[in-house]
């Protein structure tokens, strides 16, 4: 009677956890998956949105709520709370003009000068450009030239291997085709990559964004917990007034 008892069981696990299987029938091709980029791309111009940002550099972690407002190609805003809710720090930048206000001290200070990458990194502490860092943010990660393509079949998915003279990109595809991650390699050495998840049925949007730059021992994770995308944004909210009791610090 056990085994009678146990072999349906058995096999209903099996039927339970067996591996799910790809949903084409025959493996895409290049040129569908190159299809599939293309019709991602651009889709998402901007993002209003919350989400628990954690950071880790050199083996520092910090973690923060924040308030995120991004807009192509250049403009971002952020507003970063505690965990108790207490608004640490606000940062805005128009393309051209970046203002920062820190509440970490009292009184507190106001900084505002030039958008550049040194300035911005000073604050995001992600070594990227303003426009790339969007760009991946976006969920438009972008393609460098190539010379020759071709295709692996992965756990779960499949991936596409784009190669140029000392280059390797690797995007990589869940089942039903949907870009979830890509891989940048400089002569075999991965300097970048990010991976997409939690994709949004309303707007089939990624809500979890991990980001990694191996050579800067940086990472960076977003999770959105509230989220819009392709609003109407006044430009007026990627500027910050300097408060009248705070001196102006210029940024070089």
């Amino acid at each position: 009677m056990r085994w009678l008892f146990f072999i349906p069981l058995f096999l209903l696990s099996a039927c339970l956890f067996r591996p799910s299987e790809p949903l084409w029938e025959t493996p895409p091709t290049v040129d569908q998956l190159l299809s599939q980029i293309a019709l991602a791309r651009g889709q998402y111009l901007s993002l209003d949105g919350a989400a628990s940002v954690s950071l880790s550099v050199d083996d520092k972690f910090l973690s923060s709520q924040q308030y995120l407002l991004l807009q192509k190609p250049n403009r971002l805003r952020a507003d970063v709370l505690t965990g108790f809710g207490q608004l640490i720090l606000q940062m805005t930048s128009d393309g051209e003009i970046l203002s920062v206000l820190l509440n970490t001290t009292v009184p507190g200070r106001y900084l505002c000068g030039p958008a550049s990458y040194e300035n911005i990194v000073r604050f995001t502490r992600v070594p990227l450009k303003a426009e790339d860092f969007l760009t991946l943010l976006l969920y438009d990660p972008p393609i460098a030239a190539y010379l020759d393509s071709h295709i692996e079949m992965s756990a779960g998915g499949v991936m596409l291997v784009l190669s140029g003279q000392g280059s390797r990109q690797e995007l990589l595809f869940d089942r039903k085709l949907k870009l979830v991650g890509c891989r940048y390699f400089d002569n075999k050495e991965m300097f970048l990559s990010v991976d997409y998840q939690k994709f949004s049925k309303e707007n089939n949007f990624p809500r979890m964004i991990a980001i990694e730059i191996p050579k800067e021992q940086t990472r960076v994770k977003v999770k959105f917990s509230e989220l819009k995308v392709n609003g109407v944004i006044d430009v007026t909210r990627f500027q910050l007034q300097k408060p009248n009791n705070i001196p102006l610090e210029p940024l070089p």
